[in-house]
C-alpha cells in the first residue's frame, strides 16, 4: 500500500487547511523581439535665430512595431537648437509637434547630445522633424532613433508581476561578501525575467565596481498610453537606447521602478556595478530611475514605496546615513546621500520639478524605515509550535502592520509578494531568500518555508508595502512534524481521513470529525473497524515531515499500540503538505477516545484526539 492509494483523501484536507494550493506547471518563456533603426542626416546649414529646417516625410524603418514605436534622437550642434517630432499612420494626417527634449545631462560616447524617448501608437508609419535653432546654431549631424521593443509574452509579464525568480546570482554573490544588513532587499525583476538580449550578463563592455556612498534618484520619459501597461517593453527601449544610440556598454541604471511599484534589474554585473548615470561621474553611487516624466505631476505612491525600499536596503548595506550628508570623491561635491541627479555637476530637471521636492521626505522616510521595527512570532501553521521550523514547511507568522489588507495567493507558483508585503528568510550561513506566500492579513501571515534554509538560527523579516520591517528569528531543523488539526489550532482531532478497502475490493472515504453546532467546533467522529475482512487506514496531513532519515524513522502511535507506517512524505499537489498513511489494526476496536502519536527521527509531533469503535 502507498500513498498514491490515498489521493482521493486530500479533497477532505484540501477543504480544512486554508490556501494550500495545487501545483500546475508552464511553459517556458518565449523571448520578445526586438527592432532598432535609425536614420542620418548631415545638417551643415547655419541657422539663424529664427531658422527652421524641417525633414520631409520619412516612413519608419522597422518591420515591425510592437507594442509601441519609441523614437529618439541624437544630435551635434553648435548653439542651442529645439527639434521636435510629429507622426502619422498615413501621411495625411499628424499629430501635433511633440518636443524632443534634450537629456540635459551630458554627451553621449559619440560627443552628441541625446534626447528623452517619445513613445508613440503601434500604428505609426510615418515621422517629420524639424529644427529651429534658438540662438544662432549650426548643426552638424542628427539621428533619428526607432526602436520597437516587441511585445513582453504573457506569462513573462505574469513572472514580472509576481516578481518570480529569486535565485543566487552574481548579485547575490557580491552581497555576501560584505558584513549582511538588517534591511532585506525588496524582490527584483532580473534581466532574464524582462527580456534583456544580454541576459543576466553584459556582452558590451567589461563590468567595473565601486564602493557606493551615495544614492541618485532619476526620472525617464512619461509611459503614454501607447505603452499600454507593458512596463517590461518600456525598460528594454531604455535599454537599447542606451547600447545601440548612445554607445554605452549597458543601460545606465542600476535599477528600475515602473509606477507600479515594480523593480527591474538594471545594468548587469550585480551589487555595486558602475552605471552610467550620474553626468559622468559615477564612481560612488547606485543609481535608481522611476519611469515617468515628473515635470508636474508626483510618482504613484506604489512607486515611491518601492523606490524607498530599495533606497533602505542599500543604505543599511553600506552604513549610509540616509538623511545625512558627506563628499562624493568622483565630483568632489559634497552631496546629500540621497540626491537627485541635477545635484551632480551636469545641466538636467532630472528627477523632474514634481519629483525633486519630494527628496527631503524620502530621506526622511527611510531613514524611520531603518529605525522602526516590529516583531513577528513564527510557528508551524499545523500545529503552531514554535520549538522549530523545517524547509518547505508551512508557517504562520503573527504580529502588527504585517500588511495593509487581506489577500490570498492564487497564483502558480506562490508568489513571494502579496499587498506589496514579503517575506525575506536569512539562515545561519548568511543567505537570504523570499518566502511563497500563502496569505497575509495585518495580524498574520501564512507562507512556506524556503527549500534549502540552512539549520540553526534563522531571521524572519516582514516588509509591508511602505517598507515597514518586523522581525524574529526561529530555529530551523532539518525535521520539524506537525500535525494539521480540524480546528485549525493543532489540538483535538486531526485534519484526515479514514480510507476503508472491503473484501470485494470497494473503497470508502470516511470523516474522523464532525462539526458541533453547539460547541462550534469539529469533534471526534467515531471510526467504525467493521468487519474483520475490511481493512481500514488513517489517512493524517502534517508539515514539516518530509525531511525524514527514512521511512523506518517515522512512529505512529494510537492508543499507545504501535501502528504500521506506510507512507510518510510529500503530499503530492500541494505546496509544503505532507501525508502520512497507517493502518489501523483490529485491536484498536473497543478503545473510544485515543491519543494520535507520531514521531520522526525522534521528534515528537502535536498529539491528537481519535474515536474509535
Amino acid at each position: 500500500m502507498n500513498r498514491n492509494s490515498f489521493q482521493g483523501a486530500l479533497l477532505f484536507a484540501a477543504i480544512l487547511i486554508l490556501a494550500l494550493l495545487p501545483v500546475r506547471l508552464f511553459a517556458q518563456n518565449q523571448s520578445p523581439v526586438i527592432e532598432h533603426r535609425e536614420i542620418r542626416a548631415d545638417l551643415t546649414k547655419e541657422l539663424s535665430r529664427s531658422g527652421v529646417i524641417t525633414s520631409s516625410v520619412i516612413p519608419v524603418p522597422l518591420d515591425r512595431v510592437d507594442p509601441f514605436l519609441a523614437v529618439g534622437a541624437a544630435w551635434i550642434a553648435s548653439g542651442d537648437v529645439q527639434l521636435d517630432l510629429r507622426y502619422s499612420v498615413d501621411s495625411n494626417g499628424w499629430s501635433e509637434w511633440l518636443p524632443m527634449t534634450a537629456h540635459g545631462d551630458f554627451a553621449n560616447e559619440c560627443g552628441e547630445q541625446v534626447s528623452g524617448l517619445l513613445l508613440l501608437d503601434r500604428q505609426t508609419r510615418f515621422v517629420q522633424y524639424r529644427v529651429a535653432a534658438i540662438e544662432q546654431a549650426r548643426v552638424a549631424s542628427l539621428r533619428i532613433v526607432f526602436i520597437s521593443p516587441g511585445a513582453t509574452p504573457h506569462q513573462m509579464q505574469e513572472n514580472i508581476q509576481r516578481k518570480a525568480k529569486e535565485t543566487m546570482s552574481t548579485e547575490n554573490f557580491l552581497q555576501q561578501q560584505q558584513p549582511r544588513a538588517k534591511y532585506p532587499k525588496p524582490p527584483v525583476v532580473t534581466r532574464t525575467e524582462w527580456g534583456c538580449p544580454d541576459g543576466q550578463i553584459t556582452t558590451h563592455g567589461s563590468l567595473s565596481y565601486t564602493t557606493v556612498t551615495h544614492l541618485i534618484v532619476h526620472h525617464t520619459f512619461s509611459p503614454s498610453a501607447a505603452a499600454n501597461g507593458d512596463w517590461a517593453a518600456l525598460v528594454r527601449a531604455v535599454w537599447n537606447f542606451h547600447v545601440f544610440s548612445n554607445g554605452w556598454a549597458d543601460i545606465g541604471y542600476n535599477y528600475v521602478i515602473d509606477q507600479n511599484g515594480v523593480i527591474y534589474e538594471g545594468r548587469a554585473g550585480g551589487d555595486n556595478v558602475i552605471g552610467a548615470h550620474f553626468s559622468g561621474v559615477n564612481g560612488g553611487t547606485m543609481g535608481v530611475v522611476v519611469i515617468g516624466d515628473f515635470t508636474s505631476s508626483a510618482p504613484p505612491a506604489a512607486a515611491l514605496n518601492s523606490l524607498k525600499k530599495i533606497l533602505a536596503w542599500k543604505a543599511d548595506q553600506r552604513g549610509i546615513d540616509p538623511a545625512g550628508q558627506s563628499r562624493h570623491a568622483s565630483s568632489n561635491l559634497t552631496l546629500n546621500n540621497i540626491s537627485g541627479h541635477r545635484d551632480g555637476p551636469g545641466a538636467t530637471e532630472c528627477p523632474g520639478n514634481a519629483f525633486y521636492p519630494l527628496l527631503p521626505g524620502i530621506r526622511a522616510d527611510v531613514k524611520s524605515l531603518l529605525a522602526n521595527f516590529g516583531t513577528v512570532a513564527s510557528v508551524s501553521a499545523a500545529s503552531f509550535s514554535a520549538a522549530a521550523l523545517a524547509s518547505e514547511s508551512i508557517v504562520a507568522a503573527f504580529g502588527e502592520n504585517l500588511a495593509s489588507s487581506i489577500q490570498v495567493g492564487s497564483s502558480v507558483p506562490l508568489p513571494s509578494s502579496l499587498a506589496g508585503t514579503t517575506v525575506t528568510i536569512r539562515d545561519s550561513a548568511n543567505i537570504e531568500k523570499f518566502a511563497r506566500l500563502f496569505f497575509v492579513s495585518p495580524g498574520q501571515i501564512n507562507f512556506l518555508m524556503p527549500e534549502g534554509v540552512a539549520s540553526g538560527q534563522a531571521s524572519i523579516i516582514v516588509t509591508n508595502g511602505e517598507g515597514r520591517i518586523a522581525s524574529g528569528t526561529v530555529n530551523i531543523a532539518a525535521i520539524a512534524p506537525s500535525l494539521f488539526a480540524a480546528n485549525a489550532n493543532g489540538q483535538g482531532v486531526p485534519a484526515a481521513a479514514v480510507l476503508r478497502i472491503r473484501q470485494d475490493g470497494t473503497q470508502v472515504y470516511e470523516p474522523v470529525a464532525t462539526f458541533d453546532q453547539t460547541q462550534n467546533k469539529f469533534i471526534p467522529a467515531t471510526i467504525d473497524l467493521g468487519a474483520e475482512s475490511d481493512q481500514v487506514f488513517l489517512v493524517a496531513y502534517g508539515t514539516g515531515v518530509r525531511g525524514r532519515s527514512s521511512l523506518g524513522a517515522v512512529s505512529a502511535r494510537i492508543g499507545g499500540s504501535i501502528l504500521d507506517v506506510l507512507y510518510a512524505g510529500i503530499a503530492e499537489g500541494f505546496f509544503g503538505l505532507d501525508q502520512i498513511n497507517l493502518r489501523l489494526p483490529r485491536s484498536l476496536a473497543g478503545r473510544e477516545d485515543v491519543d494520535f502519536e507520531l514521531t520522526v527521527d525522534g521528534v515528537k509531533a502535536n498529539s491528537l484526539k481519535l474515536r474509535i469503535r
